[in-house]
């Protein structure tokens, strides 16, 4: 079987525990990820010989396969590492790691036994500078028990690009339900306002992105405030500088509506991210 699934993507999968990762560009249909998006991902960079920030994506993957009943035991970090290590040394790859639950069923599981699959592509940075920026006019975030982490359902995230890309934007914020600052299209979002920062608390239902908890680590290690709450968009709008981070860099906003924020890099996000 062809191992290219496009020009830019290499598959590999794991059907089981005692299997190896082997190469695979077709998955068998019907399955629970495609029928009811029954499991979770995580993006993540692959920088030479390990996975960045691995160990919180670890910690994320057990607390998503936990909330769906899948056993955490079936994931073996090591071997994943050692696939990678054997297929690209000195390389440095975006990584989406894709677990979900095997068998058949309706709505309800009959089994927690788990299908791995793994894309491969070239790792790419972010625009370090995003221009045009507006909130979304149609997506709302609620919070959920599920909220936090990267489900494979992606809808709102989906709805909110296409509207970003049908407005020309450079990035779209998201609000919660109740107006309160989410995050944006695909990334976490933080401003600086008097030398603190400040980021939307989990309960807005924003993704507990792997960059923000380093992000927010680093700032406590240091003694930097940090603000972790429930914000109106006055908040921002009255920062002096707004940035975005995922696991692809950190971006700027440099306008929203008639407002002008810094885009001088900070020098700490370079090191952390890049």
């Amino acid at each position: 079987m062809n191992s290219i699934m496009t020009e830019i993507e290499t598959i590999y999968q794991k059907s089981s525990p005692s299997e190896t990762w082997f190469c695979e560009d077709t998955i068998k249909l019907p399955n629970r990820a495609s029928s009811y998006g029954d499991g979770l991902f995580e993006t993540m960079v692959w920088d030479q010989d390990h996975i960045r920030f691995f160990d919180k994506h670890l910690l994320r993957l057990s607390g998503g396969m936990e909330l769906l009943g899948l056993d955490f035991s079936m994931i073996n970090s090591n071997e994943l590492i050692s696939l990678l290590a054997s297929k690209f040394p000195k390389e440095r790859k975006r990584i989406r790691w894709s677990v979900f639950r095997a068998g058949a069923g309706k709505y309800t599981p009959e089994e927690s036994d788990l299908i791995q699959v793994l894309q491969i592509a070239e790792a790419t940075l972010v625009s370090p500078i995003k221009k045009h920026v507006a909130v979304s006019k149609n997506v709302q975030l609620y919070p959920s028990l599920w909220s936090q982490f990267k489900t494979l359902n992606a809808m709102p995230y989906i709805l909110a690009n296409k509207e970003k890309k049908e407005r020309g934007l450079d990035e779209l914020i998201l609000l919660d339900h109740r107006g309160y600052i989410s995050e944006a299209s695909i990334a976490n979002i933080f401003w600086i306002k008097s030398g603190e920062y400040f980021t939307p608390s989990l309960s807005c239902g924003c993704i507990n992105g792997i960059s923000r908890q380093v992000l927010i680590d680093y700032l406590d290690s240091k003694n930097i405030p940090i603000h972790i709450g429930e914000f109106k968009l006055e908040e921002l709008v009255n920062s002096e500088q707004v940035f975005v981070t995922n696991s692809s860099g950190v971006s700027y906003l440099e306008n929203y509506q008639d407002k002008k924020f810094s885009i001088v890099p900070i020098a700490f996000l370079k090191e952390l991210f890049n």
